[in-house]
């Protein structure tokens, strides 16, 4: 699998004179707040595989792919943050991650329809560091880097539909996949005192998933999206891949999702010192 490993760099900050004029500093504390964040996804290898989807993997049908939405995301979080002094503080981050409906189609050279409608979503928990900076009273600048664990899930709902006149078929496509991986962040924020320990918040982000492989029931069966050799993408059921790897001739790997987004977010949470 492959993995996204984001790296942060801290400025060196050579003002010290805001220290004395700024916010009080304090010993010791949490802070507890609430975050919504809208965000536009980067299309990535995900996608470019998706692209590449067959219903079937007949060597001699070939398909037209569309592939369309999932461009932007929405995340709702609450967090936990323990102040260590007046510019460090961990803390823990805990919510999910939406994206636009995903829609496929598909059109084969043996005159099958196929329109696919993917709701993807991901929980999370975060462990994050941040480093704040005072500007003035009022105002501080902060910075952000974490890492933690997701769990993704992928529903799918849909129908094929081929042959000719009288010989017509109808298929409902129904699939609940899921998968889980790492996920990481960077980010960087402006902090609005409101009232003497409430916090106004406005930042952006980059957020990046890595899921290594999704499985669940699709139509029916315990399956999952494998990639061929040569490149095409479909649902195969788990206890057939063995034959399906015999009558091809091919090996298959599972569709994996690194995919990141950059989001706006805005936060507002209360500072409780100690």
């Amino acid at each position: 699998m492959s993995r996204c490993i984001v790296i942060l760099s801290f400025p060196v900050f050579l003002f010290s004179f805001l220290t004395s004029g700024g916010l009080t500093a304090e010993p010791s504390g949490i802070e507890v707040g609430m975050r919504y964040g809208a965000g536009e996804r980067i299309p990535g290898r995900f996608d470019g595989d998706l692209r590449q989807f067959s219903s079937t993997f007949n060597p001699l049908v070939f398909s037209d792919v569309n592939l369309k939405g999932g461009k932007t995301t929405n995340l709702y979080e609450g967090f936990i943050r323990f102040l260590l002094d007046s510019r460090n503080r961990v803390g823990f981050y805990i919510g999910r991650n939406d994206w636009q409906i995903l829609q496929l189609t598909e059109v084969t050279s043996d005159l099958y329809y196929t329109k696919l409608n993917s709701e993807i979503y991901s929980y999370h928990v975060l462990g994050m560091y941040h480093f704040s900076m005072p500007i003035s009273r009022n105002f501080e600048w902060e910075n952000g880097v974490g890492m933690g664990f997701a769990s993704a899930d992928w529903n799918i709902r849909g129908y094929s539909i081929g042959e000719p006149l009288p010989n017509t078929q109808y298929f409902n496509q129904r699939g609940r996949l899921r998968g889980s991986g790492l996920v990481y962040r960077v980010e960087t924020a402006i902090n609005r005192r409101l009232y003497e320990n409430t916090f106004f918040q406005i930042g952006i982000g980059y957020h990046h998933i890595a899921i290594d492989k999704f499985s669940g029931n699709y139509n029916g069966e315990t399956s999952s999206f494998y990639i061929r050799a040569d490149g095409r993408v479909g649902v195969i059921d788990d206890t057939r891949i063995i034959d399906a790897t015999v009558s091809t001739a091919q090996t298959f790997r599972r569709l994996d999702m690194n995919t990141g987004a950059w989001t706006l977010y805005f936060s507002a949470f209360q500072r409780f010192l100690d």
